[in-house]
């Protein structure tokens, strides 16, 4: 496949924040040396995002552990506290019980077990972004887990590898170390290791590839089948997973009605397995296939529905605010369809949003969201007010040097200026705007604004206000794919808007962040 032209900026946006990681919460069956019959029951709670719950449930089985001498039980409980205190989020805090854990299996001269601590220290490493502690520790529980005959182990540690591989951005390594783990899953016969591998790869081709989202599809197709078939809530769990990855490749290939149907039996499954977030995070991309169809009735209430969920959680406000911005843009595609009485809620939305990113303190998707304000505005008829929001937003883009994003904002201070009077000034806006983008698809939007403002340059009276039917103030859905520009680069093309994108929420290897146009309703690395 032909891959995406990486964006400037992306590389300068903020790091993702993670949410719940399947891969964190379990073990693939036949790594550890031996389960203890409470583990299902915390490893379920931890599904259910009941954190608190699970690490006073493990804690009650290590000291019973302690009291009995029992030694094993003892690295075990420690084992899965570490894995407790990594699904919270809280690294540090997981360190500890998980190198007690490994002193505890080297006492034992349990080989299996020294390689699971040392694996799973890899994963808090991994998520408390210390690539390099996580590739030394990954080198040594491969070798443990080659001692102890354990393919399974192995197969373990290049899964995690490429999902450290897939946050760097390091696609070609991810895929290397995908297909080695894929290739040992198989061997070990290991049916939950062989999907949660497809989605993996799932993943990679559809957020990384212009062409791939069909590859993409088969892989979570093929992975919902294989779990399907086995009866462990993490399957269940994984499920879910590759039903949102299914949604997502198929909203990509304008397929909104399969991805409708696999984002809603997303949110089933996770309603049953999962916890708020989960189901919140799936219930946007039903939000999204609503919209797609028509339903903006059922869009808007699914889109509410999901705000609330997250405001009584009170878990996770970075996952709120995007799904605020779901919500926003529902309310505007609403307006755009001439829905009556609903353009103060647009722009209330639009506001509440930005808002939120200012709370978190998220100064690019701040800049981001104040041009989404501004185009909110616009589409009011309240020109003054979104040149002024145009006009911050492109400061902070200036500040950092991202000239595609300050093309954007141009492009909205341009139309924002012809629809005060000022066509002259407005035209040399998008010839500046145009000479900024790379990427043809942009260029082409940019020129037919120049090419309308000088259209009304020569027109007598006051000309035509620049309207949201055009390409690139539409927020209109096409209704047939445009032919590619270049040949070599078939499919969907991504908008700047979707490209734009940085702050990402993730949900273990489906991870997800909402950008503003359909085409990048759900971003995964």
């Amino acid at each position: 496949g032909q891959r995406a032209r990486p964006s400037p900026v992306l590389a300068d946006m903020a790091p993702p924040a993670w949410g719940f990681d399947i891969n964190n919460a379990v073990d693939f069956p036949g790594v550890l040396p031996e389960v203890p019959d409470w583990q299902a029951q915390v490893e379920t709670l931890l599904f259910q995002e009941k954190y608190d719950d699970a690490a006073r449930e493990t804690e009650r089985h290590l000291a019973e552990a302690i009291r009995s001498n029992n030694d094993l039980g003892e690295a075990l409980a420690l084992l899965m506290l570490a894995r407790v205190r990594c699904a919270q989020n809280v690294y540090e805090e997981a360190k500890k019980p998980a190198r007690e854990a490994l002193e505890k299996f080297r006492s034992l001269v349990n080989a299996r077990g020294v390689a699971s601590a040392l694996l799973t220290l890899a994963k808090v490493a991994v998520d408390n972004k210390e690539p390099e502690e996580a590739n030394k520790l990954c080198e040594e529980a491969v070798q443990k887990f080659e001692a102890a005959n354990c393919k399974i182990g192995e197969a373990a540690v290049h899964h995690l590898l490429a999902r450290m591989h897939i946050r760097d951005n390091e696609v070609e390594e991810a895929l290397e170390e995908a297909d080695k783990a894929q290739t040992l899953f198989e061997k070990a016969g290991d049916k939950e290791g062989q999907a949660a591998v497809l989605l993996v790869q799932g993943n990679i081709y559809v957020w990384n590839y212009r062409d791939a989202q069909d590859a993409a599809s088969k892989c979570g197709k093929e992975a919902v089948t294989i779990l399907r078939k086995i009866s462990r809530p993490s399957c269940r769990h994984r499920e879910g997973d590759a039903l949102f990855l299914v949604a997502a490749a198929a909203y990509q290939m304008q397929r909104f009605k399969d991805g409708l149907k696999a984002a809603k039996e997303s949110v089933e499954i996770f309603k049953e397995y999962g916890g708020p977030r989960t189901q919140a995070s799936a219930m946007r991309a039903v939000t999204m296939g609503l919209m797609q169809s028509g339903s903006l009735d059922a869009a808007s209430e699914m889109a509410a529905e999901t705000v609330e969920m997250l405001k009584t959680s009170g878990k996770d406000q970075s996952l709120l605010a995007e799904a605020m911005a779901v919500d926003a843009l529902v309310a505007r595609q609403r307006v755009v369809k001439g829905i009556p009485d609903e353009e103060s809620a647009m722009v209330q939305k639009a506001r509440e949003v930005l808002d939120i990113f200012t709370t978190l303190d998220d100064e690019p998707a701040v800049a981001l969201h104040r041009l989404e304000l501004a185009q909110a505005l616009q589409l009011t008829g309240d020109s003054s007010a979104a040149l002024t929001e145009a006009k911050m937003a492109m400061e902070f883009f200036q500040s950092q040097n991202l000239k595609e994003a300050q093309g954007m904002c141009m492009m909205t201070i341009a139309q924002t200026q012809h629809n005060l009077g000022d066509t002259a000034t407005a035209l040399t806006m998008a010839n500046k705007a145009r000479d900024l983008f790379g990427d043809p698809m942009m260029v082409n939007q940019a020129s037919d604004l120049v090419d309308f403002l000088k259209s009304q340059s020569s027109a007598s009276g006051s000309g035509q206000k620049w309207v949201s039917t055009s390409s690139w103030g539409s927020y209109e859905v096409p209704t047939t794919v445009a032919p590619p520009s270049n040949p070599n680069e078939p499919g969907v093309k991504r908008s700047l808007y979707s490209d734009l994108v940085k702050t990402r929420i993730h949900i273990g290897d489906t991870p997800e962040a909402i950008a503003f146009e359909w085409q990048g309703v759900m971003y995964m690395d």
